[in-house]
């Protein structure tokens, strides 16, 4: 049993040393290795997690794309899920999640988020930063709501673009949605209940102003200022922001299952 643990210790060293290594080389991660990240991404994914935790006290929860299991550690302990199974690709993801952040509560499981069924229905699903990754997430949002029970509640989060795009810059995104579009995905089998925003950017055109003869001689024919708005690390949605202009940020659903 100690040397099974001594085996497991090094592995999960070994694969903090390699996110560290890819944050001093690329200067970002893609996977969230809790202590092993850039602050500022960090907090992202600590606040989307912090503000879950309200909806899964008593609950029986399914974290989809649990990744290295930190934010599934703390539905079970800060927000007391009766039970919370984080499903993964990444065999090692789970492996380095089951040592680090073992929990009576939790479940781990090596899965594809589009084909994993549970033995029983869930109360909330949390899936954070997963669908802009996923080819067919048509398919995905269908297996999701599947798996929760009637009236169970989803909360889903994804960055922002400005126009849809199936190209965006990140080359670990296969599409990132415009904010309504987004919406328009779940329309048919949920209702949206709240919407949360995190660091919301709009940044303004910069226009010429007019030329004329009066602008001239006050020398007023440079470009003019705009005010560029940055939102709040995370806040609710009540339609302060044209978010159709929203260069980049990031939005979390909370959905409630329709019972046809």
């Amino acid at each position: 049993m100690k040397e099974n643990n001594i085996i497991e210790e090094l592995f999960c060293t070994n694969f903090e040393l390699r996110n560290l290594s890819d944050l001093l080389v690329y200067g970002k991660a893609e996977r969230w290795v809790y202590g092993f990240m850039l602050k500022k991404y960090e907090d992202e994914h600590l606040n989307r997690y912090k503000y879950a935790l309200q909806y899964v006290k008593d609950k029986k929860v399914l974290d989809v794309a649990s990744g290295c299991g930190y934010g599934t550690y703390l539905l079970a302990t800060e927000g007391q899920a009766s039970s919370v199974v984080g499903v993964d690709l990444s065999e090692d993801a789970i492996r380095y999640g089951k040592h680090r952040y073992g929990h009576n509560n939790i479940k781990r499981i090596v899965e594809d988020g589009i084909k994993y069924k549970g033995s029983d229905l869930f109360d909330v699903i949390v899936s954070f930063e997963t669908i802009e990754h996923v080819p067919n997430y048509l398919d995905f949002i269908n297996n999701l709501y599947e798996n929760l029970a009637d009236d169970g509640m989803l909360l889903i989060s994804t960055p922002i673009t400005k126009i849809t795009n199936t190209k965006p810059n990140n080359p670990y995104h296969v599409i990132e949605w415009n904010f309504y579009d987004f919406h328009k995905l779940f329309e048919s089998k949920f209702e949206i209940v709240e919407i949360m925003l995190q660091e919301i950017k709009i940044l303004g055109e910069r226009k010429r102003k007019k030329y004329n003869l009066k602008n001239r001689i006050l020398n007023k024919i440079s470009e003019e200022k705009v005010s560029n708005i940055h939102g709040k690390p995370i806040e609710k949605f009540t339609d302060q922001y044209d978010l159709n202009q929203c260069n980049e940020g990031y939005q979390t659903l909370v959905l409630k299952k329709i019972v046809s």
